[in-house]
């Protein structure tokens, strides 16, 4: 996956100049279409239906970004969506994967860090601050069987095909419900295939999922990254 049209949403113009001219640098034929708040984002999206990705700040006055971003979720369910927050907390990263978010980039990065997350991102990569990124995995699911080839692709997870189908679903957000309606699956096996996911990630959550699935170099779509 690469990102060819990228929607950034931030109230604040100045950071959206500078997300636009790093963005630029990465790819010269991107393009970037601009929303100042929610409501604006939810309308740009209407307007332009092949946007590949949303970065989204979280804090913005009206609608904020962690409501944006479920709304986003239930309505563009296959949508990659990043935050980029000055929010550092682990607790706000943890939250916003649990919401559906597909990465979470620092504003306060220094700006070749701030470059590398987003080249990361636009390249379909999950991107996450380094500390969350490289903490381990807390609270693995009772009888969870231990990690085995950490670094390996999905290839090493000893999934089948369809549970590799719904973990690509998980990495881009979706809900249940939402990977019942992608896949033309029950909701019952879907769970069913979630609880093998996590077994084999050693993981109890989907934020833990899509953490171990940054350590294993996993993209949003679900591909080994290079």
């Amino acid at each position: 996956m690469s990102c060819s049209r990228l929607l950034i949403c931030d109230d604040h113009p100045p950071i959206r100049s500078a997300v636009t001219y790093i963005a630029k640098e990465l790819n010269g034929n991107i393009e970037i279409v601009e929303a100042g708040s929610g409501a604006e984002a939810l309308a740009q999206l209407e307007r332009h239906p092949d946007i590949d990705m949303v970065l989204l700040d979280l804090h913005m006055p009206g609608m904020s970004g962690f409501d944006l971003l479920s709304e986003l979720k239930l309505r563009f369910p296959s949508l990659p969506v990043v935050v980029l927050s000055s929010d550092e907390t682990r607790a706000t990263v943890i939250d916003a994967l649990e919401r559906g978010a597909t990465g979470y980039i620092c504003k306060s990065s220094p700006t070749d860090l701030l470059a590398k997350f987003l080249e990361h991102a636009l390249n379909g990569n999950i991107a996450l601050p380094t500390a969350i990124a490289s903490a381990p995995a807390a609270a693995a699911a009772p009888g969870a069987a231990p990690a085995t080839a950490v670094r390996r692709g999905m290839s090493g997870l000893g999934l089948s095909p369809r549970q590799i189908d719904v973990l690509a679903c998980l990495l881009r957000g979706m809900s249940n419900k939402q990977i019942c309606r992608e896949l033309g699956l029950a909701e019952g096996t879907v769970k069913n295939h979630a609880i093998a996911i996590f077994r084999a990630l050693n993981v109890s959550s989907r934020a833990q999922a899509v953490i171990e699935a940054s350590r294993r170099g996993l993209q949003v779509g679900g591909r080994r990254s290079s």
